[in-house]
């Protein structure tokens, strides 16, 4: 039975499962992968940049409506089941994430502290949730 949810390095295993979800090939430099991600049905372009930077990534991620960057990106996340990759970016206490759905949606979240989590999610409140939920996938690999 294959994995929903795979922690990556960026490697040529992670590039493959990103090519296969987004159903488009890595455009590749010495410094970048430059990944193009269209949906006709929402009309939605995305562009994906995965800049080498010292031992981590710089990530932006380009859209109709606006550039997103996610630094010191050390962890990727490839989940089959959501159809999205996460790339996270961790410090002691807090997480940030940028989340590409195969659907062309973007989030982002920034300074999220890692205790909620594992909190108990009937005690946050509903931005607090939302971060909850979608990072809570993140924490095996954190």
């Amino acid at each position: 039975m294959a994995e929903i949810n795979k922690s990556y390095s960026f490697d040529k295993e992670f590039i493959e499962k990103s090519e296969n979800l987004f159903e488009s090939k890595f455009v590749i430099s010495e410094t970048s992968y430059l990944l193009s991600i269209k949906n006709q049905k929402n009309k939605s372009d995305v562009s994906l940049e995965i800049i080498k930077d010292n031992g981590v990534h710089l990530i932006s991620v380009y859209t109709n409506n606006c550039h997103l960057q996610l630094h010191s990106c050390s962890h990727f996340l490839v989940s089959d089941m959501l159809e999205e990759i996460l790339f996270v970016s961790a410090g002691k206490d807090y997480i940030s994430s940028i989340i590409i759905s195969k659907q062309g949606d973007c989030s982002l979240y920034s300074n999220v502290k890692k205790e909620i989590l594992s909190s108990d999610f009937a005690n946050l409140n509903s931005e607090k949730l939302i971060s909850a939920v979608a990072l809570s996938i993140t924490e095996d690999i954190i």
